[in-house]
């Protein structure tokens, strides 16, 4: 019995274990590029206020489209008069009565009828009430019509500006993420040269002891090993403000821990495999372009509009009307009157003068779609002139790489041999930190090279539309 509860209480602990493992991998999560951009697509907050733009764009269609639509309007209004209004009229009642008087029963007033005299009346009720009903619709309008096409090709901006906004969040987090594998792969060749570093300055102390060894040599190893740590120190430091970088590009709450996938390698790879450079890349392709040509085209549109003010403008509308005026607060009473009204026309409106404002707005309109026109030919000539820039940057850059890969590798074949060297004593220290010094420079040298080759590789995506 002990044997088995000891057997069962051994299972539930690996049970435990194996599930803490899962949770503690769990707590990490790896991502691979596409999966970054995939991520990003939907949780980058700029794609995201992109999407609600486009959505504010959609709702703005509608708004414009709903103004050629029937309107209907009902208002109801309640009116009380404490005092009603007061006006004067002339007497006439006066004259008649002293008239009657005089002539029928031969009366003489005893005050004499004054001329000109006015009495005061009071018109209408205390209690009034109304309702109404109206509706309008536009007829024609070259102005709405306009509008309409105007509000299609704002959503249509909306869209190529939430285009604009995925490639410009893919392109930075690529750069990003491509330099945190150069900063993981420095980091391994430095942390690699100090461990070399690390023993040697152990063999050497032991040596200095034994009195094998100067001061001077051990403390110039000590140097140069204080000197990498330095250096894989602030690369660290690099690594973790990338990291943080990448997440904000991406999304990803600054306190998840996130590690990515891939090596630069990888994009070595992709070089070769795409090689984009040899391919013939149009500006028409270009998402940047595209926007110019949009804008261009609402700027026609807005002169159109502004043309369309000079034609006449026809509406239809209806109305109909109930009233009741009581002096007494009874509008729901059986015996309640209300009076009704109703009409219906059409409205014709012709602009005839308008002392030039209408022309200088057309000319403003003009003026406009003339810069817009200029801005797209400008675009023209910079995209054009910034892929075969980057064409060529591209292919100086494929060189420097090579020629700081080779002279990485002989760089550090020189310092190992070196090294080896002042292992058995044939070599003083400050030779070794020559040589050192030259190693750690001829990789800062590869790393930049690979840095500026893959930020072209990257533009020439961007510009060839395959982010």
């Amino acid at each position: 019995m002990k044997t088995k509860i000891l057997a069962f209480l051994i299972i539930v602990f690996a049970i435990n274990f194996v599930k803490a493992q899962d949770n503690s991998s769990d707590s990490v999560k790896n991502y691979s590029l596409q999966e970054l951009k995939d991520y990003a697509v939907k949780h980058n907050y700029q794609i995201k206020n992109s999407e609600l733009e486009i959505k504010r764009s959609k709702a703005l269609k509608w708004e414009t489209t709903a103004i050629g639509l029937p309107q209907v309007n009902g208002a109801v209004q309640y009116q009380n008069f404490p005092d009603i209004p007061t006006q004067l009229m002339p007497d006439f009642i006066s004259p008649a009565i002293y008239g009657v008087n005089t002539n029928a029963f031969g009366l003489t007033p005893l005050a004499p009828y004054e001329e000109g005299k006015k009495m005061p009346v009071q018109f209408g009720s205390k209690h009034n009430a109304d309702w109404n009903v109206s509706v309008s619709q536009i007829i024609f309008s070259g102005e709405y019509i306009i509008a309409l096409k105007a509000s299609k090709i704002f959503l249509e901006l909306s869209k190529k500006a939430k285009e604009k906004t995925i490639v410009s969040v893919k392109e930075n987090l690529e750069k990003t993420y491509y330099l945190i594998l150069i900063a993981q792969e420095s980091i391994s060749a430095l942390d690699s040269m100090n461990t070399g570093l690390s023993k040697l300055l152990l063999e050497n102390e032991k040596l200095l002891d034994a009195g094998f060894m100067e001061a001077t040599d051990v403390e110039q190893v000590k140097l140069n090993k204080k000197q990498t740590e330095n250096s894989l120190i602030s690369l660290q430091k690099t690594k973790d403000i990338l990291y943080k970088l990448l997440k904000f590009q991406v999304g990803i709450d600054n306190e998840k821990e996130i590690k990515i996938t891939g090596s630069i390698d990888d994009i070595i790879e992709e070089m070769e495999r795409e090689n984009i450079f040899a391919e013939e890349i149009s500006y028409n392709q270009n998402i940047d372009y595209e926007l110019v040509q949009v804008q261009e085209s609402l700027a026609s549109l807005s002169l159109k509009r502004e043309k369309t003010k000079t034609l006449p403008s026809v509406v239809g509308f209806y109305s109909y009307k109930k009233q009741s005026m009581r002096d007494s607060l009874d509008f729901f009473s059986d015996d309640a009157d209300w009076y009704p009204t109703s009409v219906w026309g059409i409205k014709l409106t012709i602009p005839i003068f308008s002392s030039g404002q209408r022309y200088a707005k057309i000319k403003q309109a003009q003026f406009e779609l003339e810069k817009k026109t200029n801005l797209r030919l400008q675009t023209e000539q910079a995209l054009q002139l910034e892929i075969d820039q980057t064409k060529t940057d591209f292919i100086n850059n494929i060189n420097t790489v090579k020629n700081t890969s080779e002279q990485r590798h002989l760089a550090k074949k020189i310092y190992n041999n070196s090294y080896k060297k002042f292992k058995i004593g044939t070599e003083q220290s400050f030779v070794l930190s020559q040589k050192q010094m030259q190693y750690y420079r001829s990789l800062t040298e590869y790393y930049k090279s690979l840095s500026n080759l893959i930020d072209k590789y990257i533009s020439l995506k961007r510009l060839s539309n395959k982010l």
